[in-house]
């Protein structure tokens, strides 16, 4: 017992810890308990309970029954579960892909001096400000059989009747990507215009001396300058876009069928509309563990990038 004694009283803390026993580190910690419990009520509590309720049969009234992991089991044996998934990943990704492209081709021509230049950037901000409930209810009445001006466009062009933009299984989810896409891609215009700002003119008027063509230019100096910046616009994006609820929610509900529901709202519909809380929680859960492996996969993969050379 004495020798135990002796050793706990020779321990000596390592000395890069020891700013955290600092008054200046106690109260760091204690101006930061306030936020750290804040974020336990509303983040890391609702997770774990979640996590637990995906082993219950749960109703939301009566008591949890134990079920184990067979919700995880009729998951993955559930044909609409794996539907469900596809559309997300194409929701997500395709999306992703589209406002970046868009994004791009904006910020390279917001990049060059031309009269108005100011106010296009302006106008091409707005759709970044606007709520997502605006977009949706906007987006929902402009695709509308009767009355939507993208049909009426199509009649006096006469190229058609009109399309069932967000009636039909066919255009449902890619009626919605493009608003998606429309509200989004300012977020990818603004951050490369100024990745671009940042590139150093010597290098341009060097490749132009060179001979270069602006092609070759945009291709071995503007691209590999905005690399890093995509990745980590993209990352954030796509799980964003994954676990985005709003805009899918309000323009279709999922439908027609389930053509245009993703992982977000079908969660939500399962939980609440249907009462299977426990369902719903493992397929929470399932969603969780595909964002989590998308974001370690995609920072394995370009750990040099992201972290900075």
């Amino acid at each position: 017992m004495s020798t135990k004694i002796q050793d706990i009283r020779n321990f000596e803390i390592p000395r890069e810890y020891y700013h955290w026993l600092s008054k200046e580190g106690v109260w760091g910690w204690l101006f930061l308990l306030p936020s750290l419990l804040a974020l336990g009520t509303v983040s890391v509590y609702p997770l774990l309970r979640g996590v637990y309720l995906s082993f219950f049969e749960y109703d939301g009234i009566g008591d949890p029954e134990w079920v184990g992991l067979d919700h995880y089991a009729y998951i993955f044996g559930w044909t609409e579960f794996w539907i469900v998934m596809r559309n997300t990943l194409v929701w997500a990704f395709a999306s992703v892909v589209v406002m970046a492209l868009v994004g791009l081709g904006f910020a390279i021509l917001l990049n060059r001096d031309f009269r108005g230049r100011s106010v296009a950037t302006t106008l091409l901000l707005l759709p970044w400000a606007i709520p997502f409930i605006s977009i949706a209810l906007n987006w929902r009445l402009m695709y509308s059989f009767e009355l939507g001006p993208l049909n009426g466009f199509l009649r006096l062009a006469g190229i058609s009747e009109g399309l069932p933009w967000i009636s039909s299984s066919r255009y449902a989810l890619f009626s919605i990507m493009i608003a998606w896409v429309w509200r989004n891609f300012p977020f990818f215009m603004l951050t490369f215009l100024a990745g671009m700002k940042g590139i150093p003119s010597d290098l341009y008027e060097a490749a132009h001396v060179d001979g270069s063509s602006r092609l070759d230019s945009f291709r071995h100096i503007t691209l590999p300058f905005l690399q890093p910046i995509a990745i980590v616009m993209t990352l954030l994006m796509s799980l964003w876009s994954l676990n985005h609820f709003t805009l899918i929610y309000v323009m279709t509900g999922g439908g027609p069928g389930n053509s245009s529901m993703v992982l977000p709202v079908y969660i939500y519909e399962r939980a609440f509309h249907l009462g299977e809380m426990g369902l719903a929680s493992a397929i929470a859960v399932v969603m969780l563990l595909v964002m989590l492996s998308y974001g370690l996969i995609y920072l394995r993969l370009y750990r040099d990038d992201v972290g900075g050379k």
